[in-house]
Formats: structure tokens, C-alpha cells, sequence
């Protein structure tokens, strides 16, 4: 079984994206809100609901995905070559692409039981994608992981560290993040409050774990993760957490949206320690099948 053909051809999806230097920030608007508050927060949308735009930001989020899947493997220039030259793969070239897309993705003749992680993971790259781009006076990123492999994966949706000046020298700050989805009528404030329910139960684990992960980094960076899981106890202020939630532009709330926050995380109290970030999209779940008809398209 074939999948459902993107809308916007690929090729020329690429073509709009390549002119943006494969980057998501020239297709979006930021706007800062509540920067006063305990958790300020930014609203990212699409500058223009065109169709040839969505294409363009969904190709480019299915090509960063299939990128990063692939590793040092072949399975990303196979993959990439066979859409934007609309020729399917054969043989065993597309069991090697197969193997990466099952795994949230699922398959053309066989979608995953919950369709519901598909644009959970696709909110977590929005996340990264922007936070790779993301320029912060005086912070200069140090070190960004990206999406896990499955959205059931435990641990940290996001985890970011910056280097910023202090005094004659520099030093090292993280932010540990919770990503979520939102594409439900009614209020987002529930879907905000449980990711800072999460962060408050289990941010020890998912620090301990990034901590495990990056044990062998060198230098100052070493030290931090030798670190981490105490400073985050401590609430340290080089510690910090963020929620970034992905919706629909019909369910983007009102500029108090993260006011809620601090309570469940109250030892984060210095300025700057919290931080929010809301993605909206038209029609969010129809953008992430667009993001999957991109990958499928190959097989």
C-alpha cells in the first residue's frame, strides 16, 4: 500500500527551504509575552498560512527527522534522493529506511496503534528546531540533544546548556524541557500544567539521565554533568526548566498562559529560570500527517 502523496511536491519544497538555508525561522513569527511574570513565554506561528510555506516547514522538520535517524549510515541520502527524485526505493534499500521510520512513524500498510505520537514527536522538533536557531543575547549553546528516538522513550523531551559571560570568564547553564501537544478543544492550561507536574515528579530522573549520557564530555562541560542531578535538587540558578507545547492557532491562549508554572515549581524562582514556549499551527495533526506522507514518501 502506497502512501497519500504530500501536497506540496517535495522538490519544490526543498527548493523553498534551500532558499531559506534550511531554516525554520525565516517562515515564523516570534513574539515575546509576559516577560514580567515568573514564566515568560514566547508564541511561534507561521508568518503566512500558505500552502506553499506548510510544505516547505513540513519537508524541512521530515528532512532534520530522517537526518538525524539515519546517523552515519546511508539511509538518509537513499531516502532523500528517492523523494525529491519521486522514484521509490527497492530491495533492501527500503528495508534499511523502513527500519527507521517504524518507530513512531509507523508504515504506509501499517500506522502505529496510537496515532497520537506522530504530532507529539513532531512538537519535540519544532522545539529543537528552534532552539537550535534561537539567537539569546549573550548566550551561546554549548549543547542541544535532540528528539529521542520514540516518543515512549523515558528521559527528557528537550535539554539544552548555554554558555554565557560572567565577570572576565564564562560559564555553563541548562535548561531541562518538557515537550507536549495540544489539539483539543477547550483550554491549554491543563496541558501546561501537567508537563510542570512532570518536570516537578521526575526532572531528578531525567537530569540523572542526560547526566549519564554526557558523563564523558570534556572540560567545563564534563563538570556540569558531573553536577547536574545535585544542581537541579538545589534548584541552582544555573539550572532552569521550560514547557513547550505545540498546537492548533485556533487554541493559542491568552498571554497569561504559564502563570501556573511556579507553583508546581517553586524552588525556580530567579528571574529567568522558567521559561515557556507555544508553537501554533493550523491544523497541527494535518500538519504532522504531512510531515509523515514526506517521510513515507520513499517507500
Amino acid at each position: 500500500m502506497r502512501s497519500q502523496s504530500p501536497v506540496v511536491v517535495a522538490a519544490d519544497a526543498d527548493e523553498l527551504a534551500a532558499q531559506c538555508n534550511y531554516r525554520l525561522s525565516p517562515f515564523v513569527d516570534l513574539s515575546e509575552n509576559a516577560p514580567g511574570d515568573s514564566c515568560p513565554w514566547h508564541l511561534v506561528s507561521l508568518k503566512r498560512e500558505d500552502v506553499q510555506d506548510r510544505g516547505a516547514v513540513a519537508w524541512l522538520i521530515a528532512d532534520s527527522i530522517m537526518k538525524e535517524r539515519s546517523g552515519n549510515s546511508r539511509a538518509y541520502d537513499l531516502w532523500r534522493q528517492a523523494v525529491l527524485g519521486s522514484s521509490p526505493l527497492e530491495g533492501d534499500d527500503t528495508i534499511l529506511v523502513r527500519t527507521l521510520l517504524r518507530p513512531v512513524f509507523g508504515l504506509p500498510e501499517a500506522p502505529p496503534e496510537n496515532e497520537d505520537h506522530v504530532p507529539g514527536h513532531i512538537g519535540e522538533w519544532l522545539w529543537y528546531l528552534l532552539t537550535s536557531e534561537s539567537q539569546i543575547e549573550t548566550h551561546e549553546l554549548a549543547l542541544l540533544d535532540p528528539p529521542s528516538w520514540s516518543v515512549t522513550d523515558g528521559g527528557a523531551d528537550g535539554f539544552v546548556v548555554y554558555q554565557i559571560p560572567i565577570g572576565s570568564g564564562t560559564k555553563l547553564i541548562f535548561r531541562l524541557w518538557e515537550a507536549k501537544k495540544f489539539t483539543g478543544a477547550g483550554s491549554i492550561s491543563g496541558t501546561i500544567t501537567g508537563a510542570a507536574s512532570q518536570l516537578a515528579e521526575r526532572g531528578g530522573e531525567y537530569v540523572a539521565k542526560v547526566s549519564h549520557a554526557h558523563a564523558r564530555q570534556p572540560g567545563d562541560l564534563g563538570r556540569l554533568m558531573s553536577e547536574l542531578t545535585e544542581l537541579w535538587i538545589r534548584a541552582d540558578p544555573r539550572g532552569g526548566a521550560g514547557i513547550s507545547v505545540a498546537t492548533n492557532m485556533s487554541s493559542t491562549p491568552r498571554k497569561a498562559a504559564f502563570t501556573q508554572v511556579q507553583g508546581y515549581l517553586p524552588k525556580l524562582k530567579e528571574p529567568g529560570q522558567l521559561r515557556g514556549l507555544l508553537v501554533a499551527v493550523e491544523d497541527f495533526v494535518g500538519f504532522s500527517e504531512e510531515v509523515r506522507r514526506y517521510l513515507w514518501s520513499a517507500l
